[in-house]
């Protein structure tokens, strides 16, 4: 699955819509899709706001159903491309805690960040300039949300 800094929602739908997106492309039945996407969004703490459109959503409930788009299909791998980078603080400590605990729960999460507090939370570290990769070490003292 794929989560990006900017959410790309459809802003004319609702997030319920916007979570089952990939499997309207993989033709599931209607009635299965909603299931899915319903089960997404109350993964990451959105039961309740299905109906609600992008623009009745806060900043961080936005992440949130772009992380349930993403994870609607089971993923076995999460590539998140600076899933903070638009939030506040504490938007963005609730993401990670929401990555963190996909990840407890066997799912690879691969985050790009050029925020230091947020790549503190990764298990491993690498650090990429100009293409070249520069490091590669593990985190020791991870910061748990």
């Amino acid at each position: 699955g794929f989560v990006f800094q900017s959410f790309n929602l459809i802003p004319r739908t609702s997030a319920l819509e916007n979570a089952q997106l990939p499997l309207m492309y993989r033709g599931l039945p209607l009635k299965e899709q909603r299931a899915l996407a319903s089960a997404a969004l109350e993964r990451v703490g959105l039961k309740g706001r299905e109906h609600h459109t992008p623009t009745q959503l806060s900043g961080g409930q936005q992440q949130r159903v772009a992380i349930a788009r993403a994870l609607v299909t089971s993923p076995s791998l999460l590539l998140a491309d600076e899933p903070t980078g638009n939030l506040d603080t504490r938007s963005s400590l609730e993401i990670m805690e929401i990555l963190e605990g996909l990840n407890r729960d066997g799912i690879t999460v691969i985050l790009v960040t050029h925020e230091v507090d947020i790549a503190a939370h990764a298990a491993r570290e690498i650090v990429i300039k100009d293409g070249q990769v520069l490091s590669d070490r593990p985190i020791h003292h991870r910061v748990h949300s």
